[in-house]
């Protein structure tokens, strides 16, 4: 995986110049395409590479590095975090979900496979956040398919194996979803209130 992720884009982006040139010489060791730059150009810098990996030195937690975090988030950049300082009292600025890698400064260990680990945090995120938004979806439509079933039994005095029989039928016709059969009832049924 090393070979193939040396091709990728690296932006270092860190609170202390010194910070930011050491890391910047330690990934140049195994990466081709590094930029650094300084908080206030990362959003932009970003613009310009939506593919980069993101390495970010820091002193310590702070509202800067929350911020970046959700940037990186929101834009779906793998991130890696080298903190210099972390303090349990500290733990609370960082946001509660883990959805990048976390390094002190430090530490020993090569770089590399902690920017591996930050892809792969990254794409197991994104993988759980599809799948939630996935399943929200399901419930949503679960809750409206009861719904219009309960509406169907309380105005037709059926009971719910019929109801929900009704709507099956409606939706096998109608080549749609028993959701989409239970939103246009539920529609429907509205207008004529």
């Amino acid at each position: 995986m090393y070979k193939k992720l040396s091709q990728k884009p690296i932006v270092v982006c860190s609170d202390r110049t010194e910070e930011q040139q050491r890391l910047t010489a330690e990934l140049s060791r195994d990466f081709d395409n590094i930029s650094s730059c300084h908080l206030t150009q990362l959003e932009s810098t970003l613009d310009v590479q939506p593919q980069a990996y993101v390495v970010i030195g820091w002193l310590q937690p702070s509202a800067e590095l929350r911020l970046i975090i959700e940037l990186c988030r929101e834009r779906n950049h793998p991130l890696l975090v080298v903190l210099k300082r972390l303090n349990p009292n500290d733990m609370n600025r960082l946001p509660d979900r883990m959805d990048y890698a976390l390094l002190p400064a430090d530490s020993k260990f090569s770089i590399v496979p902690w920017v591996e680990q930050a892809y792969i945090t990254r794409q197991s995120f994104a993988v759980l956040q599809s799948e939630i938004e996935r399943l929200s979806m399901r419930l949503d439509e679960r809750k409206l398919i009861e719904k219009a079933k309960g509406l169907l039994m309380k105005m037709h005095q059926v009971d719910e194996e019929a109801a929900y029989a009704a709507m099956r039928k409606s939706a096998m016709q109608s080549s749609q979803t028993l959701a989409q059969v239970a939103r246009n009832l539920l529609q429907t049924l509205e207008a004529l209130r």
